[in-house]
């Protein structure tokens, strides 16, 4: 709970826009007020429990679709009832609002607002390339596994990967000015569910870009299909 976890691409938070996404069985609602700041909230309003991510975004606050309660940037006050437009919401009436920042073009976040900022292990301040997130269907722990079998950084070189936690792992090749890093970072949608987001250091050059997405592209891929394989394996026999 009190750790930091990649949700979505910073690009997906468009202005007036409320993203929806999933984190520990949690579902999140995402989105950028007028400031520029992201609000990771939960998905329910305080009131009826409708999912506020079809509410609407004004860009200082949310509204509700149900009732059209309004819960402020940053708070997640409520400051407005429309059916009692004079009067002042009980301060117990509020979204619950998870820590959120945004690194290298992702946004993160954690279950508990005391979390410190995130630090993540790239080297030095390095210009990245974001590679394709992918769903998989299987736990965390099982792409751990699968990804610790190797990974190619291109095509002919094979990665060595070393663990900073169960959730963050880097494939790094090469030494020097020619060191590749993937940073690989995993979002645990539910015990049973994650995605992969994955970085590029140092970023691609604009000339190769194409290829070398395709590349990682199709790493990932095999990666997924080859996990949930190993996971549907493992069910039937139990």
């Amino acid at each position: 709970m009190n750790r930091w976890y990649p949700v979505a691409r910073s690009e997906e938070l468009v202005p007036r826009h409320i993203a929806q996404t999933q984190l520990l069985g949690q579902e999140i609602a995402l989105w950028r007020d007028d400031a520029g700041a992201v609000n990771a909230w939960e998905n329910r309003c305080p009131h009826r429990g409708v999912r506020l991510s079809i509410g609407s975004n004004t860009g200082t606050d949310l509204r509700c679709r149900y009732h059209g309660f309004r819960f402020a940037a940053g708070s997640g006050r409520c400051n407005f009832i429309p059916a009692h437009p004079s009067q002042k919401p009980a301060g117990s009436m509020h979204a619950v609002v998870y820590a959120a920042v945004e690194r290298y073009r992702y946004v993160c976040v954690s279950l508990d607002p005391r979390t410190d900022e995130p630090e993540l292990p790239m080297p030095g301040n390095a210009a990245a390339t974001s590679l394709r997130s992918i769903f998989v269907e299987a736990p965390a722990a099982a792409v751990v596994d699968q990804l610790s079998r190797g990974y190619r950084i291109d095509a002919a070189t094979e990665a060595v990967l070393t663990g900073e936690d169960h959730f963050t792992l880097t494939a790094a090749a090469g030494s020097g000015e020619r060191a590749q890093v993937v940073l690989f970072l995993l979002q645990p949608v539910t015990q049973t569910q994650t995605v992969i987001h994955a970085l590029l250091c140092p970023a691609a050059a604009a000339a190769d870009r194409l290829a070398v997405l395709r590349h990682h592209n199709a790493q990932m891929t095999m990666l997924r299909d080859a996990v949930e394989r190993s996971c549907a394996a493992a069910k039937r026999r139990a």
